[in-house]
């Protein structure tokens, strides 16, 4: 059994102030609708929940925890903020998967029934397998497997920034953690890139990316995969390492740009343990702020991106 502590908000911590359930507080989820848009109430506060997960069940001391449905926020922004909803001992809650703000508006855009009752447990990353080479912060290309905390790494959007820790851990090859490998210049990558499914990938393009007209958007690479360039490998092991900086970063994998691991207590309670275990205790300050940009979750628009330009 393994335990991790998340921040969560009963259900009555936001509340509807546009749309059909205007005035009520977050529902059950056969009464929420989508395009509803709801706020925190004033002195709304999250609290700490441990939980304790093994191979058939997610529970608490206080009872059993029901994963309901997976809920995807925007706010006027167009920060994107994914959440579960939780049957927690008899009670709703929220489990954001990154930090929800105060002073911000969340448009409800995307609800879906809970895959299973471990989801709570799926690899959050920021992964790359070894031989990935990595920007260092004086332009050249380094393998991930040599970089230590205190090297400097080439950020997009603050330069060279120290590693705060590096991170690494072997588990089978299966499902949510089977590498997704990306040959050569598919993505205008300097060489093979090969990592995590749910790794983003960061795109831009001026004039408009997304529907809504933003320019950049993160794009994870389970959605590249076309079994014909791009392929999911299963079976046997494989060796994940996942790059730290004291602020969520955009790097440069192969020349690639993508996303560092992000920590925050939500997310950090979806990691491997061995990734959880040693960054809670080195690092327990750490709650970062997810990179603006939107996510593109449908592999369609995924196809329709690449089709049409390759990531600057």
């Amino acid at each position: 059994m393994t335990q991790y502590d998340c921040e969560i908000f009963d259900a009555t911590a936001l509340r509807a102030f546009w749309g059909i359930n205007e005035g009520e507080p977050l529902g059950p989820v056969d009464s929420l609708c989508s395009g509803d848009i709801y706020k925190l109430v004033p002195g709304a506060q999250a609290r700490t929940i441990s939980f304790d997960v093994n191979d058939d069940d997610i529970a608490t001391s206080d009872g059993p925890v029901t994963v309901l449905a997976e809920l995807q926020w925007m706010a006027q922004d167009n920060e994107v903020v994914d959440a579960v909803m939780l049957d927690v001992a008899g009670s709703l809650c929220m489990l954001p998967l990154s930090p929800m703000r105060r002073d911000a508006q969340y448009a409800l855009i995307g609800m879906s029934p809970g895959q299973n009752r471990l989801r709570l447990s799926q690899l959050v990353h920021g992964c790359f397998c070894a031989g990935t080479r990595v920007m260092s912060g004086d332009g050249a290309l380094t393998p991930i497997e040599t970089l230590q905390a205190g090297d400097f790494v080439l950020t997009r959007d603050h330069g060279a920034q120290p590693l705060l820790w590096v991170g690494k851990t072997t588990m089978r090859a299966v499902g949510v953690y089977a590498p997704v490998s990306l040959p050569a210049g598919f993505m205008g990558n300097l060489g093979p890139l090969v990592v995590g499914p749910l790794q983003r990938i960061f795109l831009y393009q001026r004039g408009g990316l997304t529907a809504n007209g933003r320019s950049e958007a993160l794009l994870q690479a389970r959605h590249l995969v076309d079994g014909t360039r791009v392929h999911q490998r299963e079976g046997g092991f494989v060796t994940y390492y996942a790059l730290v900086f004291e602020d969520h970063q955009i790097i440069y994998a192969e020349g690639v740009p993508v996303e560092s691991l992000l920590v925050s207590r939500a997310t950090v309670a979806r990691l491997p343990d061995a990734f959880a275990r040693d960054l809670s205790q080195r690092f327990p300050h750490l709650n970062q702020r997810a990179h603006f940009a939107q996510e593109l979750p449908d592999d369609a628009v995924a196809r329709q991106v690449l089709a049409t330009r390759s990531p600057k």
